[in-house]
């Protein structure tokens, strides 16, 4: 029996004009997030204040906080919701600068987010960054990056999914170690929320950040974050604004008391009617079940790797942590080209130094064959 799609094709109507295999850039939204989103903004064109007045203004994360709690197994006073993962881990970077004589570990093969708002910070100080040294086929050595982490360590800033290789690390491995030496972890789950599974009581990470136009299938312009709870009135935002107030609507700039919640993160005015969107996007994914996307979307992969394998295709992403992220290269052929003649049969994925291919629970066997019947086009 062929692998279907986990979603009806009208929540993503792209599927019937393209084969897109490019979720680890960005994903496909919602429809459901798509219109919410236009329909709030378009209200807030139409009416102004009238509907979106103290109250609505006050609670508009709210939808967020509880879909987010959900999707991470946490409560919703551990979710804030922001416009960006750079602005919620710069703001997390600040409140938790190390001393002079601490270290920051991470990875060589994360994204640049993940690393420059604690780059940013450890220039501030003076303080270290080590970095495990990703191999020639951008692959990290887990054991290598636990043994980086020291009685000196303040903070480990990982990417959950590396976005080159779509390798993917035990969370849970990495804060025991940490944990024991008194630091802190903070994840990048943009390139894994939404289709790998996370619990954060399980991991015991003490940070975990995500955008939403990835796998979450959300707008531009919205993000969430997880802190854990015994953080939440300890940090002090390195971002603040009108929203960081316990009580918004107390516009006294005399004083500054926070939220006891990680809804203290949540600074000022975003584009609120992103934030609705993405809340409906996650509450389409918690409906259909993270465990059975990845399962769906690793099966897809399977048959791509296991064909493209016998055309001559070298996988980069590791055996073992794997996720819905997949790359290759041919050897011999220049892996940028190729995805360009992908592109140009309307089959898309991402050059990343590779081919990296991503489904999501929009496609199916189909896309797959699709890719498969173009690559044997264009390796020739």
């Amino acid at each position: 029996m062929s692998i279907q799609r986990l979603s009806e094709a009208k929540d993503f109507p792209a599927c019937k004009k393209y084969t897109y295999l490019n979720a680890a850039s960005v994903a496909l939204m919602y429809r459901g997030a798509a219109d919410a989103t236009q329909a709030w903004q378009q209200d807030l064109a139409d009416n102004g204040t009238v509907n979106f007045s103290e109250r609505p203004e006050r609670e508009v994360f709210n939808s967020l906080r509880a879909a987010g709690a959900e999707l991470f197994g946490a409560q919703p006073a551990d979710i804030a919701g922001g416009s960006s993962t750079t602005e919620l881990l710069s703001s997390v970077a600040w409140a938790m600068v190390p001393k002079k004589d601490q270290v920051i570990v991470g990875t060589q093969a994360a994204f640049p987010t993940t690393l420059y708002p604690w780059t940013r910070v450890a220039r501030h100080v003076g303080c270290e960054v080590r970095l495990a040294k990703k191999d020639e086929r951008s692959r990290i050595d887990v054991d290598e990056l636990l043994s980086l982490i020291d009685d000196q360590t303040a903070i480990v800033s990982l990417s959950h999914v590396e976005f080159k290789t779509g390798q993917t690390y035990d969370l849970r491995r990495i804060t025991e170690k940490a944990h024991r030496h008194g630091a802190r972890v903070v994840i990048d789950a943009t390139q894994s929320a939404g289709q790998v599974p996370i619990d954060v009581q399980d991991s015991k990470v003490d940070v975990l950040v995500s955008g939403g136009y990835k796998w979450l299938c959300g707008p531009f312009g919205a993000a969430l974050m997880y802190v854990a709870p015994a953080l939440q009135e300890e940090l002090d935002p390195g971002i603040v604004g009108w929203r960081s107030h316990e009580n918004i609507w107390n516009l006294d700039t005399n004083r500054l008391v926070y939220h006891d919640s990680a809804r203290r993160f949540e600074a000022g005015t975003v584009a609120y009617g992103c934030i609705v969107g993405l809340a409906k996007a996650i509450e389409h994914l918690n409906s259909i079940g993270i465990d059975k996307i990845l399962e769906h979307n690793m099966a897809l992969n399977a048959i791509l790797e296991e064909e493209l394998a016998k055309r001559g295709a070298v996988t980069l992403t590791p055996d073992a942590g794997r996720s819905s992220t997949l790359s290759m290269y041919f050897p011999g052929k220049d892996s940028e080209k190729l995805a360009q003649k992908l592109e140009d049969e309307m089959v898309f994925v991402s050059f990343r130094d590779s081919i990296r291919v991503s489904p999501h629970l929009y496609n199916d066997e189909n896309d797959i064959s699709r890719m498969i019947e173009v690559m044997d086009t264009v390796l020739k």
